[in-house]
């Protein structure tokens, strides 16, 4: 049997935890400078890098019933999720009606359906010359930005985020071996620290909502010209950011490696918990008045630890893949 590849769990792991504590600092951005540099920090490289690795393991993509697995893995967790969350939200801000729209995802599953577009568009994607398809997704995600369609279908994000996709598409494990040689782990972490350093005393008080991809020059406040000219610019930081942070991803097993694995459940599940405290308790007043940030930290490490345990898979798994009866499938464990 093939040894698994602890590297990619270790990697999902790590950023399942930058997006968990990303979240959880939203609140806070226009309060602190460095929790709003943290935040843009984060968010230069943690989805690009979860949406390189996603590219990365779609090479089957041509195989007979891919798709068929694909809208089953992938896009009917999107359907159920995005009704669960509607009463949700229903519920948590006592709403008289329910909202209840299949083709606004709600948050964060935006990346469901746009995972499963992205597959869907390595057909066309994959049968051109490598350098002029990465050349036209990077310029088709500048052109999104002229448009305002914004959340509808997550098109802005599907766009504005399938170079990354593509590119660990086109990878080979032989490029990450480069990367994880000694040469280039110090280096990254030196080019990581140093992008916090410009951010935190050249950038304190960026918007963070470009590094979104769901937003379009307009909403954006600017100029179409510096919207391209912005847009390239970031591509170029998240690109760079993203290959330094795979860089410094540890190769062996961890004790905590099998979390990795579980990181959709962790991914789909902790938004009900974080708008909760953040909308429905003093909880963001509590931190901000005694500056409990480093306490994030410790949540969002709490929370992978609850949302990707065993217990807890088990009761959400049947949810999301509608397999019933749910009773039968906990008792037959």
């Amino acid at each position: 049997m093939k040894e698994r590849d602890y590297y990619f769990d270790n990697a999902k792991l790590f950023l399942i935890f930058l997006v968990v504590l990303g979240h959880f600092l939203r609140p806070y951005i226009e309060k602190n400078e460095l929790v709003h540099s943290v935040y843009v920090w984060i968010f230069l490289f943690h989805m690009p890098a979860f949406v390189l690795i996603s590219g990365y393991f779609s090479k089957n993509f041509h195989k007979k019933g891919y798709l068929k697995k694909m809208a089953k893995k992938i896009l009917l967790p999107y359907f159920v999720f995005q009704l669960i969350y509607s009463l949700y939200y229903a519920f948590l801000y006592e709403q008289d009606d329910l909202s209840l729209d299949f083709l606004v995802p709600h948050w964060g599953l935006w990346f469901l359906l746009s995972l499963f577009t992205w597959n869907v568009m390595l057909y066309l994607f994959a049968k051109l010359p490598k350098i002029y398809s990465i050349g036209l997704t990077i310029l088709l995600g500048i052109l999104i930005g002229f448009t305002d369609v914004e959340k509808f279908l997550s098109l802005s994000r599907t766009f504005t985020f399938f170079p990354f996709f593509l590119f660990g598409f086109l990878l080979k494990k032989k490029h990450f071996s480069i990367l994880l040689e000694k040469r280039f782990r110090l280096a990254a972490g030196v080019a990581l620290l140093c992008a916090f350093l410009v951010i935190y005393w050249m950038a304190p008080s960026s918007s963070a909502e470009w590094l979104y991809g769901s937003k379009s020059y307009t909403t954006l406040g600017v100029s179409e010209e510096t919207g391209v000219l912005f847009k390239l610019l970031l591509y170029m930081a998240s690109f760079f950011m993203t290959f330094c942070f795979l860089a410094l991803i540890p190769e062996r097993k961890l004790t905590i490696s099998t979390l990795g694995t579980r990181t959709f459940y962790v991914y789909i599940l902790h938004g009900f918990i974080l708008k909760y405290l953040h909308d429905a308790t003093p909880f963001p007043d509590i931190i901000a008045k005694i500056n409990g940030y480093p306490l994030l930290i410790i949540i969002s490490i709490a929370l992978i630890f609850l949302l990707g345990s065993r217990p807890v898979i088990r009761i959400v798994k049947p949810i999301a893949e509608c397999r019933i009866p749910l009773k039968k499938q906990l008792l037959s464990r």
